[in-house]
Formats: C-alpha cells, sequence, structure tokens
C-alpha cells in the first residue's frame, strides 16, 4: 500500500494509507512502538475516516484533555 505523512509522538506513530480495508481514498491509521517493535497499525475508524481522503495527522497532548489530540487534514465536502 501507499502510505504517507508519517508523525511519531513518543511510542506512537500515525499516518495515511490507502491499504485495502479502510473506508475509502487514504484513512489515518497508528502503530505504538513496544517490545523493540511497531504493532500491527490500527485504522482509527469511521468516527475520524471517510470515504474521502485523510491526510497529516499530527499528535499532541494537551493538559485539558483525558485523550492525544489529533490535527489532520480532508477533502471531504464541507471543508475550506
Amino acid at each position: 500500500a501507499d502510505e504517507r505523512c508519517p508523525y511519531t509522538f513518543g511510542n506512537i506513530l500515525v499516518f495515511a494509507s490507502n491499504r485495502p480495508g479502510g473506508h475509502g481514498g487514504f484513512d489515518l491509521y497508528y502503530s505504538v512502538y513496544t517490545n523493540r517493535a511497531w504493532t500491527e497499525p490500527v485504522n482509527l475508524g469511521p468516527t475520524i475516516n471517510t470515504e474521502f481522503n485523510e491526510y497529516r495527522p499530527v499528535l499532541k497532548n494537551v493538559s485539558e484533555f483525558s485523550n492525544y489530540l489529533m490535527i489532520f487534514s480532508s477533502d471531504r465536502p464541507g471543508g475550506i
């Protein structure tokens, strides 16, 4: 598959891919570095991924949130 836009934050890797089994176009995936190896990539699911293209994920740790904040771009309708 075609993997693009890798971004690492600590032991987490997020990236875009058009691998089979996605929701369409490029989807966002993550993998965790543990025990000296990267885990099998996990699709971030239909809450984030659409039939369009999601790209350029960036993770940040924001103290006001209990999870990481991820900012990404998409060519889905309704964006600017």
